[in-house]
């Protein structure tokens, strides 16, 4: 298998968000210097316009390194967004085989990755594959998320739930902090067993050519924060397009650092998030409902 694996080698990209946080990108992108085949690999760290400077002070670093651009972004408007701006970015630039979006904190210690990735295609073509991610600090796996994907009844609730807080928030707080202080994003269903058709965590997600260039951009619509991994399956499902879980993939998510440094003043950023989940969730719902309208077969790209 591995010489029909490497006679068609092309590149693979990583898309590696940055907002602030830099020791976490460094840590990321050092991961990924070390891993096999680091001839095919091209990386495109995306600065979402971090208020601390950070994103020149990354494009100084690697600059002339022939495996990293720093993409420096004028204005941070999310997740979708900036992951996309990346992905363009890449395809336009190396035609890759592959697109690994992942986390500026995520730590890919799985020296055979890249290989294992072509290794899980070549027996099971796939548009999108997520690994195993498994936060070391909090001993949780957080993928698979689930096999079913919420319908407009329940993100309905969602969203007046997040509304009547946000609109009583300073009697509402108390509770919201102590709520997200025991949230934990781990995995539905269990993590050591291979799935398909599944919602998958989006901290690392591989994208083969049969997604990204059907697909006018990688996640769309847009949202600036959550529901981005509902939306992907909803379409894949639409579709026809395979979404496979395999747990030989795995990658360690090193999770807070990215999201603390957002607003450190805990109240807002209890705040943002939820602000965030309301209007993720209206888009999505809206997603939903087009769906509904053009049938089973209509084109959404």
């Amino acid at each position: 298998m591995r010489k029909s694996v490497e006679a068609c080698m092309g590149y693979i990209s990583f898309v590696i968000l940055h907002y602030n946080s830099i020791e976490d990108t460094q840590k990321c992108i050092q991961s990924i210097k070390q891993l096999d085949g680091h001839q095919e690999i091209k990386v495109v760290i995306v600065d979402n316009a971090s208020p601390n400077g950070t994103g020149q002070q990354l494009a100084g670093q690697y600059a002339g390194d022939e495996m990293v651009d720093v993409l420096c972004r004028e204005e941070n408007d999310g997740f979708s967004r900036g992951n996309n701006a990346g992905c363009e970015y890449a395809v336009r630039k190396w035609n890759p085989d592959f697109l690994i979006v992942a986390n500026n904190d995520v730590i890919f210690a799985q020296k055979e990755f890249t290989t294992l990735i072509r290794e899980l295609y070549e027996k099971e073509p796939f548009a999108v594959l997520g690994p195993d991610i498994y936060d070391p600090i909090r001993r949780i796996h957080q993928s698979p998320i689930s096999d079913t994907l919420p319908d407009a009844g329940q993100v309905g609730r969602t969203i007046f739930l997040n509304r009547m807080v946000l609109r009583f928030f300073p009697v509402f707080y108390p509770l919201m902090r102590r709520y997200f202080q025991k949230l934990e994003v781990k995995a539905g269903l269990a993590y050591d067993v291979a799935w398909n058709d599944v919602c998958v965590m989006g901290a690392c997600l591989v994208f083969s050519r049969e997604y990204f260039q059907e697909r006018n951009k990688v996640f769309v619509p847009e949202t600036r924060f959550y529901y981005e991994e509902n939306i992907m399956l909803l379409w894949c499902r639409q579709h026809g397009k395979t979404v496979l879980y395999r747990p030989a993939l795995q990658v360690m998510h090193m999770e807070g650092k990215a999201t603390e440094t957002v607003d450190q003043d805990n109240r807002n950023k209890i705040r943002f998030r939820m602000q965030s989940i309301v209007d993720a969730a209206g888009i999505y719902r809206d997603y939903l409902q087009k769906i509904k309208g053009d049938g089973a077969q209509g084109s959404l790209h």
